[in-house]
């Protein structure tokens, strides 16, 4: 078969397709030929060595994907061959989705819904999953309350708009262009602010009568962090997901502690492998039902996997998606 893989760290140019053996299930594990695969930033700082993983090179990277199940190993029960299924969670301690076929455990295998298109269950993948769980799992969204999302136009910020606006809550979604603005909008969000023309925490208290938001989903910690704290209303909450571009942050501690602050980091590693699986047929059902749709923004078959990586750290809107 068909795979992508790198045989040292670097940058696009160590991608390299090429063939591979076409891998077995071993028990308790499926073997799925795979159909679409997205491209996310895991896979790039796996490219750089960035997220060092217990597998050397060379191996095929890619950690979302969704397919056809050819073959079942032994003791799997809840998943036939033929199903079509979806995963999130490769290429960590495995070869992973960048090929044409690929081995997950059986409780990765997500059954795709009749009615989604097998590209659109790919691209769920880890974003949806991320803000699922950082909205409902550790955020506990309610019906009628307001969330501002920040960076409302990407992966998981767009995920969180649509989840969000599900869940029944008043969004905002912050932004850095007119084209950006327009995504986030038909996506469900009730107002966008441009937060490199205007002044994020004065616009959000203005949209909400001085009252502040009750939920923030923050995607950059580092920076955004001290105006979040001055954001939000009295007994508002904070749920952080991706540090932006330091590692250490710092908030008006006075500030916080007059709203009586909530602040909850999360990573979604802590639903372990099971959990996430729970989350992301949630999520199906609901893209199933209309109610929440990836969006992707360009697709490219898998020898351009490349191409991919150079788009992925340009600007852009939307999943990118490989074909084998």
């Amino acid at each position: 078969m068909k795979a992508v893989r790198i045989h040292g760290y670097g940058g696009p140019e160590v991608l390299v397709y090429e063939d591979v053996p076409t891998p077995e299930p071993k028990p308790e594990q499926v073997l799925v030929r795979i159909e679409a695969a997205t491209v996310n930033p895991i896979d790039v700082a796996v490219r750089e060595d960035r997220f060092p993983t217990p597998k050397s090179p060379p191996k095929t990277i890619g950690s979302d994907g969704a397919g056809v199940v050819t073959a079942v190993g032994a003791g799997v029960a809840s998943i036939a061959e033929g199903q079509r299924v979806f995963f999130s969670g490769l290429g960590v301690g495995s070869e992973g989705s960048y090929a044409e076929y690929a081995v997950i455990h059986e409780s990765q295998a997500v059954p795709i819904p009749d009615g989604l298109a097998t590209a659109d269950a790919a691209a769920l993948g880890m974003v949806f999953p991320t803000a699922y769980y950082a909205l409902v799992t550790r955020g506990a969204v309610q019906a009628g309350e307001t969330v501002l999302v920040q960076g409302a136009a990407g992966g998981v910020g767009s995920a969180s708009v649509q989840l969000a606006k599900a869940f029944g809550a008043r969004v905002i979604g912050t932004v850095g262009s007119a084209a950006e603005a327009e995504l986030v909008r038909s996506l469900g969000a009730d107002e966008t602010i441009d937060y490199k023309r205007e002044d994020v925490v004065a616009r959000a208290l203005e949209l909400t009568g001085g009252k502040g938001v009750d939920l923030v989903h923050e995607l950059v910690i580092s920076a955004n962090l001290p105006a979040d704290v001055r954001l939000i209303a009295t007994g508002g909450r904070i749920v952080c997901t991706g540090q932006g571009p330091s590692p250490e942050a710092s908030l008006p501690i006075g500030e916080a502690l007059a709203k009586d602050a909530t602040l909850l980091f999360m990573s979604l590693t802590n639903a372990k492998r099971a959990g996430v699986a729970r989350i992301a047929a949630e999520v199906a059902r609901m893209a199933a039902d209309g109610r929440v749709h990836p969006v992707i923004g360009q697709t490219l078959p898998l020898a351009e996997a490349r191409r991919a990586h150079e788009l992925l750290a340009a600007d852009h809107l939307g999943k990118i998606v490989l074909v084998p």
